[in-house]
């Protein structure tokens, strides 16, 4: 997606290509800084494309008394939906209230009323809680049994958290950083002036050289890998914990946050045809490039989610795919659910020019990279004002969004030649880069057609995912640039022939074609091992 210059000193190298460090690439370049991200794997790879699919304020850590990350959350989320209302939605909530639950009725009313008066987004309807009849009425196919009422409470819906990154990775692009994925570090070297990173292109098998000022580490839960490639410390600052999600046949257009019996929240919510459950939260030890559910993380969420709604059919057999992640967090504590979600910029090394990010979540991405870039500016000794929260996103909207709905489905379909519906669902992932996917349509009249009768997705985008957004495999393209990989079948059936499209754009032989093709299922087949 971009090419680097091995001669080149840049300011910053940022090793890791989730949100967080595409964050800090995009902030760094519209600070005016030469920047240069290294990603191991495809952009969105790790943690980020492995979340709840939510934007949210965070109201269980007031649970743990943790008011300020909860302000921060909240601040950061209205700042997000205002940059990019095509990709976050809000979505009303219920959590059922039942006797016996660690935190009963008055307590949840105290905490929702405290999130409302955080909130920084004045259109979202105020939060309440209801007695027993009126909970029954949201969503009637609750468990009966012990239900004394509910709250509602709003959180926001980001169906594909994927194109978030890209919106990050390409803003950054265009404002002069360097971005590159498949190309992992290997080793780390600390220099009187600066840092020197040997590292190997994965898909090319060969090896490269970077060198720059200042480097920032930003790989998740890989953070003390790279730590260990710099011998800058031999005690970790990671404690990860795993989290899995069961997509199954829609259960319920009724989004519900639900207490289990062992004290710890998942939520059950609509995504599109379908519904997501999640999350779990365990201690991991394992490797971090094999995270994949387990039957013991299947069967707690399917019984969990049956107690709440026994009526429906919550089984192993139902469930289409799982998918699972790890969470980086920074604090260690007895209790997973318990542990801080707040972040850490530490410098570290012998000159205080390594920058690590720890800890943080989804929703405060970009004020983490802020804080990053603040520490990055000061070990630079230069003074750059954070702006990232001014600059729209390559797919950022000239008005509101209903607005520009309203002018562009009927002008992008004349135009194009397109169904409104079609230019809805481009720009509900893409914004006004909706425009940019339609033009190449318009090459090839075959590119315009619809992909699957399961998403609107058309041909266009896979030409689009490797032009643009420097995808290099197949399941770079399905599975983090297209809404078809979300669906129930995850785009399988249509494997084959996006592969011929791909063909043609990264000049793949016909082995090449039906390696990638074999490799895509086996990325499937992956997350579903526990299922069998």
């Amino acid at each position: 997606m971009g090419r680097s210059d091995p001669e080149q000193i840049y300011d910053v190298i940022v090793i890791g290509g989730g949100i967080t460090g595409a964050g800090v690439a995009r902030d760094a370049a519209l600070r005016g800084l030469s920047c240069l991200l290294l990603e191991k794997g495809d952009f969105a790879s790790g943690v980020t494309s492995k979340s709840t699919r939510l934007i949210h304020g965070g109201l269980r850590y007031l649970a743990n008394f943790e008011v300020d990350l909860v302000a921060e959350s909240l601040r950061e989320r209205a700042i997000l939906r205002r940059m990019a209302p095509y990709l976050i939605h809000p979505l009303p909530l219920i959590i059922p209230i039942y006797k016996g639950d660690p935190h009963g009725r008055a307590m949840i009313s105290l905490g929702i009323h405290l999130y409302d008066l955080l909130s920084h987004e004045p259109d979202i309807p105020h939060y309440f809680t209801s007695g027993r009849e009126r909970t029954l009425a949201f969503e009637p196919r609750l468990n009966r049994d012990g239900l004394t009422g509910s709250a509602l409470f709003y959180d926001h819906q980001i169906m594909m958290p994927e194109r978030l990154v890209m919106e990050n990775i390409v803003g950054a692009r265009h404002a002069g950083a360097t971005v590159v994925n498949y190309v992992r570090a290997e080793k780390i070297e600390e220099t009187k002036t600066g840092i020197t990173v040997a590292a190997r292109d994965v898909l090319a098998d060969r090896a490269r050289v970077f060198r720059a000022r200042v480097l920032v580490n930003a790989s998740g839960p890989w953070i003390d890998s790279v730590r260990h490639a710099g011998n800058i410390d031999s005690h970790k600052i990671i404690f990860p914990t795993k989290g899995i999600h069961l997509v199954l046949p829609k259960l319920s257009e009724q989004a519900l946050f639900v207490t289990s019996r062992d004290g710890r929240m998942f939520f059950i919510i609509p995504l599109d045809q379908w519904s997501l459950i999640g999350t779990t939260d365990t201690k991991y030890r394992e490797d971090l490039d094999e995270v994949h559910a387990n039957r013991d993380d299947v069967d707690y969420l399917i019984t969990e989610s049956r107690r709440v709604l026994p009526g429906l059919n919550i089984t192993r057999e139902a469930v289409l795919y799982t998918y699972a992640g790890v969470r980086p967090l920074a604090f260690s504590g007895a209790s997973e659910s318990k542990i801080s979600r707040k972040h850490r910029v530490i410098r570290e090394g012998r000159t205080g020019r390594i920058i690590t990010i720890a800890g943080g979540k989804l929703t405060t991405y970009r004020n983490m990279a802020k804080d990053v870039m603040d520490a990055a500016c000061a070990a630079l000794g230069k003074k750059a004002r954070c702006v990232s929260d001014q600059k729209p996103f390559p797919g950022g909207l000239p008005v509101e969004y209903d607005e520009y709905l309203r002018v562009a489905l009927p002008d992008l379909s004349s135009r194009h030649g397109v169904s409104e519906e079609t230019v809805r669902h481009l720009v509900r992932f893409y914004g006004s880069g909706a425009e940019r996917v339609l033009s190449i349509a318009d090459q090839d009249r075959a590119l315009c057609r619809t992909i699957s009768p399961l998403s609107r997705d058309i041909y266009a985008q896979v030409v689009y995912s490797i032009l643009e957004e420097g995808a290099r495999t197949l399941s770079d393209i399905i599975l983090r640039r297209m809404h078809l990989g979300m669906t129930g079948a995850r785009g399988k059936d249509h494997a084959e022939k996006i592969a011929s499209i791909a063909a043609q754009e990264l000049a793949w032989s016909e082995e090449e074609r039906r390696q990638q093709v074999d490799n895509f299922c086996k990325d499937l087949g992956k997350d579903n091992e526990c299922l069998k």
